[in-house]
């Protein structure tokens, strides 16, 4: 069976997204330009999936450092549609260190045939932001992504999250974000993602816009899982 998925066209748009996001990050005066680098390592075993991811984020149309980050994360998956996940992100900013326990909830709709899967995945998560100075933030964060197998080599990516902040300073919609890419995957254990994005903040207020790019390197050194995880990205 043949994946009825053009895969040309998504290939070629998303490489024109990467241009895109790639000029506006050196050249565009009122679009932040950054970058994402994510090493993540995984590991799943019946209805549990682990993770360690290492990021390196970069903002100011690359030029500075916005944050270097490592984030584990813990999935239970009781059935083939539901998760519940709960992590904890250790963040280094340069000008103070930052803790973030979260607990997220996934739903996914998963459907397809032979190798051409799909997927729908939701997102709620909790997060509190505590930083070394003692200062505790909330925030809920809403993730809606698209996921499809183009072939045993590709998989196209999308999706968009909100996230909505309560805290002293400031209570609203902290981001609204948006995602779309392409996996290629190496063999059973390796692949790696390019993703740009684009990004809205604090939209109620401030306003201010984003461009980049994500590239995420993945390691899976066990692939056990009863019931396929959901594919979904932090950024």
């Amino acid at each position: 069976m043949r994946n009825p998925v053009p895969q040309r066209r998504i290939i070629s748009a998303v490489l024109v997204l990467i241009v895109m996001n790639l000029s506006m990050s050196l050249f565009a005066d009122n679009i932040d330009g950054q970058m994402i680098l994510s090493n993540k390592i995984s590991f799943a075993q019946e209805s549990w999936r682990s993770s360690l991811d290492y990021q390196i984020r970069l903002e100011d149309n690359l030029r500075s450092l916005d944050v270097h980050l490592l984030e584990g994360v813990a999935t239970y998956m009781p059935d083939r549609n539901w998760e519940i996940v709960p992590d904890f992100r250790i963040s280094i900013f340069p000008d103070r260190f930052e803790f973030r326990p979260g607990l997220g909830v996934i739903y996914k709709f998963v459907w397809g045939e032979k190798i051409y899967i799909n997927q729908i995945v939701n997102q709620v998560k909790w997060q509190a932001d505590i930083t070394g100075l003692g200062v505790f933030k909330h925030a809920v964060r809403y993730g809606l992504f698209y996921n499809t197998v183009l072939s045993k080599k590709l998989i196209f990516n999308t999706g968009a999250a909100v996230l909505y902040r309560w805290s002293e300073n400031y209570t609203g919609i902290q981001f609204i974000r948006m995602i779309a890419g392409i996996s290629y995957i190496f063999d059973s254990l390796l692949s790696v993602n390019f993703s740009p994005y684009f990004g809205i903040e604090n939209p109620i207020s401030e306003v201010s816009y984003l461009a980049g790019l994500m590239v995420i390197f993945s390691i899976q050194t066990r692939d056990g899982a009863k019931y396929l995880p959901a594919r979904y990205v932090s950024f």
